[in-house]
């Protein structure tokens, strides 16, 4: 899956690249990667950093789940507090079938797919849903919450890459990149992809991290319980 992200994310750089030279001496060109913003026109660059490259949330996200992982349901009543909805429904599987979802996060809607589940789930007439988390139970995936929390906590920092247009592509991405539709994207749309892209791979390489620590202080305890030395 990495690699196939990664491949994605190099086709999307070179299409980005091919469409800056075809508008390069008819426009300035305005675009945001996530960790600096770039001005663009037939003579210069302009780039600004960003205060975003900040990697400190990420130590703040371990923190967190290292508190409320093991008790799942206080790691939600986390998020509620944090004001994001959490829907318990037996049949959720179901329901998020039917616009493509699976259970967990869900990213904000609009249209249609914001209607249907403001219908079942608020009980309301609306064409916009913010984030929310929609689940069977509480009895999750440990894993893929630490990878859904991660995107959570992102997106509520409304980091680049989370916002409404960018994750419907995103959602698509695949078929996008493989087909001629990738050239009828804008540069800022291919730049918002690109970010999208990279954040997904900051999640998952999160929680691989995050994983390997764990297992590691599995089995450092359980050699101290077996009198056996632990290396620094």
């Amino acid at each position: 899956m990495r690699k196939s992200l990664k491949k994605i994310l190099f086709n999307i750089f070179k299409s980005s690249n091919k469409k800056r030279k075809h508008l390069m001496d008819k426009n300035i060109l305005s675009a945001n990667d996530g960790s600096k913003s770039c001005h663009i026109n037939s003579s210069a660059t302009l780039t600004i950093e960003n205060k975003q490259n900040d990697m400190s949330y990420q130590k703040r996200i371990e923190k967190l789940l290292d508190g409320y992982i093991n008790e799942p349901q206080k790691l939600f009543e986390y998020i509620k507090g944090s004001g994001t909805k959490v829907f318990l429904n037996k049949y959720a599987s179901k329901i998020l079938s039917k616009i493509n979802e699976q259970e967990g996060l869900i990213y904000p809607k609009k249209g249609l797919k914001a209607l249907y589940l403001n219908l079942i789930l608020n009980k309301k007439i609306s064409f916009k849903t913010d984030e929310m988390f929609v689940l069977s139970s509480y009895n999750v995936n440990l894993v893929a919450m630490s990878y859904q929390f991660y995107n959570w906590y992102a997106c509520k920092m409304k980091l680049n890459g989370y916002d409404f247009s960018t994750q419907e592509k995103f959602n698509n991405v695949f078929e996008i990149c493989e087909t001629d539709k990738i050239n009828d994207l804008s540069f800022e749309e291919i730049i918002s992809l690109k970010n999208a892209i990279r954040r997904d791979i900051e999640a998952i390489n999160f929680v691989k991290d995050l994983t390997m620590k764990k297992s590691t202080a599995k089995k450092n305890l359980e050699k101290i319980k077996r009198g056996q030395a632990v290396s620094a």
